[in-house]
């Protein structure tokens, strides 16, 4: 069977995974860290993908981008790595030929709302996977820059991000005080089931609105045969 399209959908931002392959670690020093980190705005602005957050834990990462169609997806990732996995080899040893799992599993986010939640899921990867006390002060992740600890002028904001308030200090302020409750263990566990299998992350409405617009199905069709229609007598 042909392995199905990757979900892309035109102005919708994407939530890509990376994993090291058979779970192995990918960034074993300080300085793998860095050297991926590094070339993120440099694959960002070759490819023109906007690069909306991210996070670096020791077996991969987590990326939130929007880009123009769906081969600069494809494009962006093997840029990335093509750079990052020569050189990393140089400062560290790699068990494998291969440095990371064949296929990144990825997700479409509706815009709004669940993309600001979907932002602060992937910045949340530091505290889930490494148990990180405080997102602020987690060096591999863009939750500094959003919370104004760092700047980082190369990440482009999400839209909603900008509605947060009208002044720097004002967006980076809200979104601390949206962080601190944290995601809702729903959430979690929804986007993790649409990043684990491809489908898109949105309410009913928008994904009925939406679909004509996307290269393939966005949600699983129901089992079963549909449903006939009525006879007319």
């Amino acid at each position: 069977m042909a392995r199905q399209a990757r979900l892309f959908i035109p102005e919708c931002p994407m939530v890509l995974e990376l994993q090291g392959i058979a779970g192995q670690e990918v960034f074993k020093t300080r300085d793998a860290f860095s050297l991926f980190h590094a070339q993120l705005p440099e694959s960002a602005n070759e490819e023109g993908v906007a690069l909306h957050a991210y996070c670096l834990v020791p077996t991969g990462a987590l990326l939130m981008i929007t880009a123009p169609d769906a081969a600069k997806v494809g494009r962006f990732v093997q840029n990335l790595n093509r750079h990052f996995s020569h050189a990393v080899r140089q400062i560290q040893q790699i068990n494998s030929s291969a440095l990371w799992e064949p296929r990144f599993k990825s997700t479409v986010i509706q815009p709004g709302l669940r993309s600001l939640k979907a932002c602060l899921f992937v910045e949340q990867l530091a505290a889930r996977a490494t148990g990180a006390p405080d997102l602020a002060t987690y060096p591999w992740s863009s939750f500094a820059a959003h919370a104004g600890v760092v700047n980082e002028a190369w990440l482009l904001d999400l839209p909603i991000y900008w509605q947060l308030g009208n002044t720097p200090f004002e967006r980076q302020s809200r979104y601390r005080q949206f962080s601190e409750p944290g995601l809702s263990e729903r959430d979690c566990a929804d986007i993790s089931e649409c990043l684990q299998k491809g489908w898109l992350w949105s309410d009913d409405a928008f994904c009925t609105q939406i679909q004509d617009l996307a290269n393939r199905p966005v949600r699983p069709r129901p089992r079963g045969r549909p449903a006939k229609a009525a006879q007319k007598h």
